[in-house]
């Protein structure tokens, strides 16, 4: 059997153990990673738990532990009930709105990664001053969305339109690569309904699925315990304790904004980011080490550091290209429309990006569409910014992108993702490759 049938084996079993939740997640990840290892030969050992160095998971590690600091020294709880006194916090509909509102913005011209690492703790904070009024798992997961569409709908959002430019960058004639705003006519559109959405529908949804008034909602929920706690509880704790957790999370506030710059980002990225924080919170003595460290959300963990095993193995093994060659070719190939084959190209992505990393599908699929373009006639930047565009649309499941990964500890399962990501998915896939067919084309 074929390295690329296997890839794909191995990824349809994976997703029918995430979904079912018979397994807990980091057991799915890890056997999920051992077949790809074993099973395909073209994946070397050392891919089978890469993941465990990247940047995600030291990120996600470090930011748990700078989020806890504020909850641990009583700073969160005093800092949410002060929020909790603005007109943007009496509602938790409305604090969702306002919150998904400024992560699409910020995400747009910031590190979807960083701007949710920074949202999360202050989202943690408002609902532990809230008595019950928001709560944080309501809020973080259209957090989580915002900033992975917000992230498209410029050049410098996310790594996949990186990764698509790269690529048509080395195309003679294409030097100078897409514009800083040549996204933004297809996702703009998007962005502005996918708020409008979590006020209306996508709230209703929330409450369905997660259940907020069931015994088992706040489960795995990282910021449960901090939505509970109040002030009093923490009145023995010194001040300069607090001081120092507040500090510590606007440092790494600002330093992730530098991470996206010259000549910084020569210097930090995420995970640094992430590893500052933590340590700088152990030197000083805020945070005891040992007990911080064992309450980390291991389980998700884990999975983050495993289940990038996945994407590697439907690459190297070539079981994306095959994919992505029969979708192209069921619906014509270069006979096809033009306009059936952007819906296509934008679906396709859209779809991949669902279980292998955004920017492993642009470097996949941009160097097929590219010449594809050329040979019909038209302008190949058109296509590239709908597969940079189309990667970005991972809502529905956590592997695509590293946002959804970062706020698996607030106790979500790949089944919270299918529900509350799907339609969402699904209509934005809808409205961007409208856009796309109506300014792009």
């Amino acid at each position: 059997m074929e390295s690329s049938t296997i890839a794909i084996i191995i990824t349809v079993i994976s997703m029918i153990l995430f979904i079912s939740n018979k397994l807990p997640m980091s057991v799915t990840a890890c056997i999920t990673a051992l077949a790809c290892g074993i099973f395909i030969p073209e994946m070397k050992l050392s891919q089978v738990y890469s993941g465990f160095g990247g940047s995600t998971v030291v990120m996600v590690a470090g930011m748990c532990i700078v989020g806890d600091a504020l909850f641990t020294t009583g700073i969160a709880q005093r800092l949410g009930a002060k929020i909790c006194n603005t007109p943007f916090a009496k509602n938790e509909r409305v604090f969702i709105v306002t919150v998904v509102t400024i992560c699409t913005v910020m995400s747009a011209f910031l590190s979807n990664s960083a701007t949710i690492a920074m949202w999360m703790p202050i989202i943690a904070a408002v609902a532990a001053g809230s008595n019950g009024r928001i709560r944080s798992k309501m809020v973080i997961f259209p957090a989580g969305t915002a900033c992975i569409i917000g992230g498209a709908c410029t050049l410098v959002g996310s790594v996949s339109q990186g990764a698509a430019n790269a690529v048509l960058t080395g195309f003679p004639g294409y030097e100078s690569g897409m514009g800083m705003f040549d996204m933004s006519v297809a996702m703009v559109p998007a962005a502005i309904l996918q708020i409008v959405w979590w006020g209306t529908i996508g709230y209703k949804m929330l409450e369905l699925v997660l259940k907020p008034g069931s015994p088992d909602f706040d489960k795995n929920n990282a910021f449960a315990a901090a939505n509970t706690a109040l002030p009093t509880e923490k009145s023995d704790i010194p001040a300069w304790k607090g001081t120092l957790s507040v500090a510590t999370l606007v440092l790494c506030i600002v330093l992730f904004m530098l991470s996206g710059f010259a000549p910084f980002n020569k210097f930090l990225n995420i995970a640094t980011v992430g590893m500052i924080g933590a340590t700088f919170l152990f030197i000083t003595g805020v945070v005891p080490v040992k007990k911080t460290l064992a309450d980390l959300p291991w389980d998700i963990l884990v999975c983050i550091g495993a289940i990038s095993a996945l994407g590697t193995a439907l690459d190297v093994s070539g079981g994306g290209k095959i994919i992505a060659d029969a979708v192209i070719n069921l619906f014509g190939g270069e006979s096809a429309s033009v306009t059936v084959l952007t819906a296509v190209i934008c679906l396709l992505c859209s779809a991949l990006t669902l279980f292998m990393q955004n920017s492993g599908v642009a470097a996949m699929i941009t160097p097929i569409v590219i010449p594809m373009a050329m040979e019909m006639g038209i302008d190949p930047v058109a296509w590239v910014v709908v597969v940079a565009v189309g990667t970005n649309l991972a809502i529905a499941t956590p592997i695509g992108t590293a946002v959804n990964m970062q706020i698996l500890p607030a106790g979500y399962t790949f089944k919270d993702f299918a529900l509350l990501g799907g339609p969402l998915w699904l209509l934005m896939t809808i409205v961007v490759t409208i856009c796309s067919v109506l300014f792009l084309i």
